[in-house]
């Protein structure tokens, strides 16, 4: 064994001074560690509600989606129904009101008490002192009046 290896196998005699600068500088280093680890958890809760978050964003705009697709659907029925009810009341001015219900709505009859619920819809609606327009509140008025004659 040589002198360099013998010198490893000792123990180092360690002064108390060099011994408790030794402890301080553990605990330095054991307080730092800690710190370290709960800025790390933070870190890491922030990370999931993060995810959370986004996920919670993803879901609702999916449902929006979802949603804006159903309305641009039904949009889009109720402008070709409207489309063909104008096209048949170009060609044919003397429409009755059944007829009007079934191209515009797929409705055949309705009851008397649908038709009031109709007219007080339409008034809230269309009535001129409501701020509505006086010519369709009129053409509203003539085809529920023709329902009721029936």
């Amino acid at each position: 064994m040589t002198t360099h290896e013998q010198s490893y196998n000792q123990p180092t005699l360690v002064t108390e001074q060099a011994y408790l600068e030794l402890l301080a500088e553990l605990e330095l280093v054991n307080a730092t560690n800690r710190k370290l680890r709960r800025q790390l958890q933070k870190a890491e809760q922030a990370a999931a509600e993060a995810a959370r978050a986004h996920a919670k964003m993803v879901d609702t705009l999916t449902e929006t989606m979802r949603e804006n697709t159903a309305l641009t659907l039904e949009r889009d029925m109720w402008k070709g129904r409207a489309q063909r009810f104008a096209h048949d009341t170009n060609t044919d001015s003397d429409q009755s009101a059944p007829d009007f219900l079934r191209v515009l709505f797929g409705i055949e009859t309705i009851t008397e008490a649908e038709a009031s619920a109709i007219r007080k819809a339409m008034a809230r609606l269309h009535h001129p002192d409501a701020g509505g327009d006086a010519e369709r509140m009129k053409r509203w008025n003539a085809v529920l009046d023709r329902l009721e004659q029936q």
